[in-house]
């Protein structure tokens, strides 16, 4: 918090979701957080908050489909299948004041602070650029 008791900006972050296989981004905002399905689990408990979802019927969802997925490509390629490495992905939730962002992902870190969006569009730019 500042001098005047309010919090202060500490700028933007960026964040990397590794392996990412599924994202949401938008609604809910803060007002309409009580309609989303977590809300009574815990999710009405977090204010601007990264949290994880453990058991995420979503995360289970997408990796039996992405078993299935597997199985049929390699299958069908009369190669031998092995199920994918580490189980179904894990589920993050970001809670913001106008939005709220949801990924499956191996895991999410923060990778720059920056003094504001611009900065961290360059620095998100460069890391683009790489790949």
């Amino acid at each position: 918090m500042d001098d005047t008791g309010y919090f202060k900006d500490l700028g933007v972050a960026v964040v990397e979701c590794k392996h990412c296989s599924a994202s949401r981004f938008g609604y809910p905002n803060d007002e309409g957080r009580p309609e989303h399905p977590l809300y009574n689990l815990g999710l009405g408990a977090a204010e601007s908050s990264v949290l994880e979802i453990v058991g995420s019927t979503w995360a289970q969802e997408i990796h039996q489909q992405q078993i299935a997925s597997s199985r049929r490509i390699w299958g069908g390629r009369n190669s031998t299948w092995k199920p994918s490495q580490g189980g179904p992905p894990r589920h993050f939730i970001i809670l913001l004041k106008e939005k709220t962002f949801e990924c499956l992902a191996r895991d999410v870190s923060v990778q720059l602070f920056a003094k504001d969006f611009g900065e961290a569009l360059q620095y998100v730019h460069q890391k683009l650029s790489e790949h």
